[in-house]
């Protein structure tokens, strides 16, 4: 390479990073980030109320468990901006930013998450992973996975992964393809544990190409021995190491019947 085209590289390279520092600025200006709160807005604040903020960061070590989602405020990884709620990893490698439900929940009554939001930058170095945006979980001890898992794998398509166990590695997985995606479409979900069936139910729509897609699971016998401690979690959980992730909320709500 010649010192012209290298001169010529080192300068796009300095303007990318300085145009991105300054759209990050200029947004944080624009909004006055944290003279309102997420849980102050009509829109999150019931969801917020029952949830706490998980962040996590150096690979997932180090992990920041704020009790009170509604009362967090954090112009690096979670505030509001032209009433959108949002919410932004760091970009390695199994860090979070998340909204964990603050409840357990049982098979036998039905509940649910419902958002539509923008995700930005999902990572796209891995074909099969990506960045993890919503789940059905559990915390009783021994439980290494999700029972299910909504996400954004190799950068454009949104897929439903289900276990049938919840020991890592272990049983079979339902790995479904949803939709399509692309960088800033604005995606709406709806993950369901349906009353007394056994049974959850995934709706994703991406609004933006007008694709919709929903199916129901049974849930196995292994997982219904943990009945009672599941619960709702939802944000950006990056599978593996890219660029910081960023999702921006119009809805977001826990449901109960």
């Amino acid at each position: 390479m010649n010192k012209s085209r290298f001169y010529l590289s080192i300068t796009f390279f300095l303007l990318m990073i300085f145009s991105s520092f300054g759209q990050n600025q200029s947004e944080k200006s624009k909004c006055n980030l944290c003279e309102t709160f997420p849980g102050e807005i009509a829109e999150f604040e019931a969801a917020l109320t029952d949830s706490k903020l998980h962040y996590y960061t150096n690979n997932g070590k180090t992990k920041l468990d704020l009790k009170k989602a509604e009362e967090v405020c954090d112009a690096n990884y979670f505030y509001t901006c032209n009433n959108l709620m949002v919410l932004i990893s760091t970009g390695h490698k199994n860090d979070r930013t998340e909204i964990r439900q603050d409840k357990n929940l049982s098979l036998n009554d039905y509940s649910a998450m419902y958002f539509k939001g923008k995700f930005e930058n999902a990572p796209d170095s891995n074909e099969r992973k990506g960045v993890t945006i919503g789940q059905i979980h559990n915390d009783t001890k021994g439980v290494k996975r999700p029972l299910l898992r909504v996400e954004i794998a190799g950068g454009n398509a949104i897929k439903v992964i289900v276990t049938d166990s919840y020991i890592k590695n272990e049983g079979n997985v339902e790995n479904d393809f949803f939709t399509s995606f692309k960088n800033k479409d604005e995606v709406e979900c709806k993950i369901e544990i349906n009353e007394s069936d056994d049974k959850v139910t995934v709706y994703v729509k991406n609004i933006t190409q007008n694709k919709a897609e929903s199916k129901t699971y049974n849930v196995s016998d292994l997982w219904k021995e943990m009945d009672g401690d599941f619960y709702f979690k939802a944000g950006a959980y990056t599978q593996v190491s890219g660029p910081k992730t960023k999702v921006s909320y119009s809805k977001f709500q826990f449901i109960y019947e």
